[in-house]
């Protein structure tokens, strides 16, 4: 998975989700659980993605981290079933 890497700046995570868009399309993105506390929020849910060149869709709960400074992200990470989305990336 290509763009399960680490992403240092704004052009970088635009690249990110071009990689994502090019392979992937979204079916459903939903967080139903926030824990928020000063600068940190968490966030869980689901979310289900099909491969373009499978077709087979991978469904996986997340979570995502969120830290922000002077009302702006700084850190961001997310936690999703890597083996699940593999399982879609292959015939």
């Amino acid at each position: 998975m290509p763009f399960a890497k680490r992403y240092d700046d704004r052009n970088a995570l635009r690249s990110y989700f071009d990689g994502l868009l090019a392979d992937w399309s979204m079916q459903y993105y939903t967080m139903n659980e926030f824990v928020a506390q000063g600068d940190t929020v968490f966030a869980r849910g689901e979310c289900a993605w099909t491969n373009k060149k499978t077709n087979k869709v991978a469904k996986t709960p997340k979570v995502d981290y969120w830290r922000f400074k002077d009302g702006k992200v700084v850190e961001f990470h997310e936690y999703f079933d890597t083996a699940t989305v593999y399982g879609a990336t292959v015939p």
